[in-house]
């Protein structure tokens, strides 16, 4: 069995924690910057000007916070399923 799969379920499971614990800011980042709707194509955002009404998501800096809080919840979820397939990976790794 090859090592991809422990890798992979080990790089989920860090990636998860660090949105879970919003270490260094990455729930923040991930809130401000990809779910931002002021980051969206350009032409998503025109197709919105043209027909004179705003994007539906641009009340964002009111929602924000709980947005935040709900990144740092799915973490926690993405966490989980990296260690779950982390284990089950090194499991079939050392039996197999």
């Amino acid at each position: 069995m090859s090592l991809i799969p422990p890798l992979l379920g080990s790089t989920v499971f860090l990636a998860g924690l660090a949105l879970a614990t919003d270490h260094r800011g990455a729930a923040r980042w991930a809130v401000e910057v990809l779910l931002n709707p002021a980051y969206a194509e350009p032409g998503l955002l025109r197709r919105y000007a043209r027909r004179g009404c705003e994007h539906p998501q641009m009340y964002f800096y009111r929602s924000a916070l709980r947005q935040r809080r709900l990144v740092r919840i799915w973490g926690g979820f993405v966490s989980a399923l990296g260690l779950l397939v982390l284990v089950v990976s090194t499991v079939f790794l050392v039996l197999g």
